[in-house]
């Protein structure tokens, strides 16, 4: 063909294509359908009654490693252990009341943890995550755009949750998965932003779960949790997730 020919063909294409429509973007609704569309469909993670996780978190940069279990049921039912130099920090949530054994704070006493406390631990504890049902749920997703997360482009979605705290998660613009949130939380007394890249996703009962989360605090890495297994509807006794009763005191000695 004359490279004449070619010219005007080429002049008569780009015509066309400026009276072609624009690519219409996708509404948060259609976003959040994807998402659920490529971790497996809501009814394969509305099957899943429980989950027990084993796995380690990796912290002080690779210093030191912690074993870790992790208990969910329905319907909002969470007990973890975290092994940290022999000694176990224990956490649970019964739907009501949150708990803590912590020794590291130099006390092996059970301690009941705040309103505002069980209130978060109820939100962790949501394991189809805030997505789901969100409207049901009394929470509002807005998109807020695209952004770069580490070479991937990425949906940015404010979520609001009924609680009122405000987290962001990056969804991948090509498998809609999960790779990145940001949220703001309290460490000792201090709050926060936390980074967390969630990644090495496999299928568990249908459902695709990330086996792999790093979290960063301005920019740092401060623990990278690695799920060596993962074990859906499982049996778990509920009550494990129940606030042990304290230890009755000995009577005390008559004089």
């Amino acid at each position: 063909m004359p490279s004449s020919s070619v010219a005007r063909l080429t002049l008569i294409l780009a015509a066309l294509s400026l009276g072609a429509p624009a690519q219409q973007e996708l509404t948060v609704d259609q976003i959040i359908q994807k998402h659920h569309a490529a971790l497996g469909g809501v009814e394969k993670i509305k099957a899943i009654r429980s989950v027990k996780i084993t796995g380690k978190a990796v912290l002080g940069g690779g210093a030191m490693e912690a074993p870790m279990t992790i208990q969910f049921k329905r319907p909002r039912l969470i007990h973890t252990e975290l092994t940290i130099q022999g000694r176990s920090i224990v956490t649970g949530f019964d739907g009501t009341s949150a708990w803590m054994i912590n020794p590291m704070t130099g006390s092996s006493e059970l301690q009941k943890r705040s309103e505002e406390e069980a209130q978060e631990t109820a939100e962790s504890a949501d394991f189809d995550g805030p997505l789901v049902d969100y409207k049901a749920k009394g929470h509002s997703v807005e998109l807020a755009g695209k952004e770069d997360v580490e070479g991937t482009p990425a949906y940015k979605l404010k979520v609001t949750r009924k609680i009122g705290r405000t987290d962001y998660m990056f969804l991948d613009a090509k498998s809609f998965l999960l790779i990145k949130s940001v949220g703001r939380r309290k460490q000792m007394g201090q709050e926060l932003e936390v980074e967390s890249f969630t990644g090495d996703y496999k299928p568990v009962n249908g459902v695709l779960m990330a086996h792999s989360i790093e979290s960063k605090v301005g920019g740092k890495a401060m623990m990278r949790v690695t799920f060596e297994t993962i074990e859906a509807n499982v049996d778990i006794d509920d009550s494990i997730f129940k606030m042990p009763a304290p230890p009755e005191k000995a009577p005390e000695k008559k004089p």
